[in-house]
């Protein structure tokens, strides 16, 4: 059972609503975000950060030690300035993985090579069904090679995108599901079960981009939110916008979505009552 009362609530942690009512296209639809909005802390920290300590140890490729050093320098530096204790980690820890380990989010790391943004650190404990070890070492359009419309519908590319944020600029961008499972790492498909469907999940993550100081890398961070269909059914709004974006989803996407697709009937009869 979630701990909601620790947790941030949607209006908190979203800057916009995560639900797109228009025609579906994938966009990286972002949005500027000042750097006190960089990462997010809640009442679970530790709890969250205990959890990492069970899950998917760092990847890396051999290099990338010096600036995920930087990195994990910007993000030591950002939670000390606003008073958070920074957890104490292992010394033998790869500096990616001492990254993840201070923080509720996840975070990747992305190097120029080969004029391709490629992924060459990861510390991701909570993945939504993808495998982070997979994709280390990859450019940015192959870890996306498996999502429908990814080619069709990115434009410009993301690798363009990336290559036009500053030193000072971080933006932010969501994507969401649906879930039986409340789980924070969705790792594989899991067996889904009847339930109550106030109990379904809706699971946003929140996604950051900034380039990391005296660097040309970009650090990539995803902060799992999960909310029980009830607290999105009390916002009137989020709720009308849900269900306009079930509707909206196109058969090719649908089977990328599986599991949202299996459960939208369940959800939009809840939303509908």
């Amino acid at each position: 059972m979630l701990n909601l009362e620790k947790r941030m609530k949607p209006r908190e942690a979203l800057e916009v609503s995560p639900f797109d009512t228009g025609v579906f296209t994938w966009k990286m639809n972002t949005r500027s975000i000042g750097e006190n909005e960089w990462l997010q802390v809640d009442d679970c920290r530790w709890e969250d950060l205990s959890l990492k300590k069970k899950g998917t140890v760092g990847n890396h490729l051999e290099g990338s030690e010096s600036t995920s050093l930087k990195l994990l320098q910007t993000i030591e530096s950002w939670l000390t300035k606003r008073s958070f204790t920074l957890p104490i980690v292992d010394d033998y820890l790869h500096p990616i993985d001492k990254c993840g380990r201070l923080m509720q989010e996840d975070v990747c790391l992305m190097e120029r090579i080969s004029e391709c943004w490629t992924l060459t650190a990861a510390s991701v404990c909570f993945p939504t069904h993808w495998d982070p070890f997979s994709k280390i070492g990859l450019p940015l359009d192959g870890i996306h090679e498996p999502v429908p419309r990814y080619e069709e519908d990115l434009t410009p590319r993301p690798g363009n995108f990336m290559d036009r944020i500053s030193d000072e600029m971080i933006v932010a961008r969501t994507g969401w599901s649906l879930t039986a499972c409340s789980d924070l790492a969705l790792d594989h498909e899991k067996q889904m079960v009847e339930k109550d469907p106030s109990e379904l999940i809706v699971r946003v993550e929140r996604q950051t981009l900034r380039r990391i100081p005296n660097s040309d890398a970009i650090a990539f961070t995803i902060r799992i939110h999960r909310w029980p269909l009830r607290v999105i059914r009390d916002d009137d709004d989020l709720a009308k916008d849900l269900l306009i974006s079930l509707k909206q989803l196109p058969d090719e996407i649908k089977t990328y979505k599986t599991e949202t697709v299996k459960l939208s009937p369940m959800v939009e009869k809840y939303l509908n009552t």
